[in-house]
This record gives C-alpha cells, structure tokens and sequence, in this order.
C-alpha cells in the first residue's frame, strides 16, 4: 500500500513540476534561464534580506 503525500509534499512537488515546465517552455522559444535550486533556510534568509531593504 502507498503512502499518501502531505500537504508541504505535494506543494514541493508542485513547485518542481511547475520549475520544470518554465524551462522547458522557455528553451522551447530559445531563452536559457539558469535553474536556481536554494534551500529552505537560504530562502528564509533571502527573504529577510529583501524584507529589510524594501521595508525602510
């Protein structure tokens, strides 16, 4: 028997899938965008620096 998936799973699946098919379309009309894979925590953090630049 399976497993079902959680909620964060299917959203983290969601979120590749959805990766994967901007760069497919994307080398379909010739543009190469760099894939850019960060983790929870490097996210976290990117945010927050975002967060104070524009929140003066």
């Amino acid at each position: 028997m399976s497993k079902k998936l959680t909620d964060k799973q299917k959203t983290r699946l969601w979120e590749r899938q959805r990766s994967r098919n901007f760069q497919a379309s994307s080398a379909l009309e010739g543009l190469s965008v760099p894939l850019i894979e960060l983790s929870q925590t490097e996210v976290d953090a990117r945010i927050a620096a975002l967060r104070a630049h524009y929140e003066r």
